[in-house]
């Protein structure tokens, strides 16, 4: 049987179709399948990460990495595939781009459509004249 909640959550975000969809696809997912979860570790990772940056190991990766290319395309895929729900000063309250999403997906023309494409995917494909 389907998971309910995975399967209404799938609606927020487009399905994968490469590589990059899949990762974003995955990211959004985690985030907003366990958002709370999600923002305790972004929170822990920015924590340890501000540790080693006072270090003077961690100012000479600052330095070198200050103006790299990868980093702000990497910092682009995980803004972009955690919709800006993560913030590192956050209370541990469900994020509002989470209540966003959810609202956005209700006011979906096609949601009982989609919805139903998820939740009886099999009894769809019964409909669906063979290829």
């Amino acid at each position: 049987m389907t998971d309910p909640v995975a399967s209404l959550l799938d609606l927020l975000v487009d399905e994968p179709d490469d590589e990059l969809s899949g990762l974003l696809f995955e990211l959004r997912w985690l985030v907003m399948r366990h958002p709370i979860a999600a923002q305790a570790a972004y929170r822990t990772l920015i924590a340890e990460g501000r540790r080693f940056g006072a270090t003077d190991a961690g100012r000479a990766w600052h330095a070198r990495l200050e103006h790299s290319e990868l980093v702000r395309r990497g910092a682009s895929i995980l803004e972009l595939g955690t919709l800006g729900m993560l913030d590192d000063d956050a209370s541990g309250a469900l994020p509002t781009q989470l209540i966003d999403a959810f609202a956005r997906s209700a006011s979906r023309r096609d949601l009982e459509e989609a919805l139903a494409r998820r939740l009886e995917p099999d009894a769809l494909a019964l409909d669906e004249e063979p290829p």
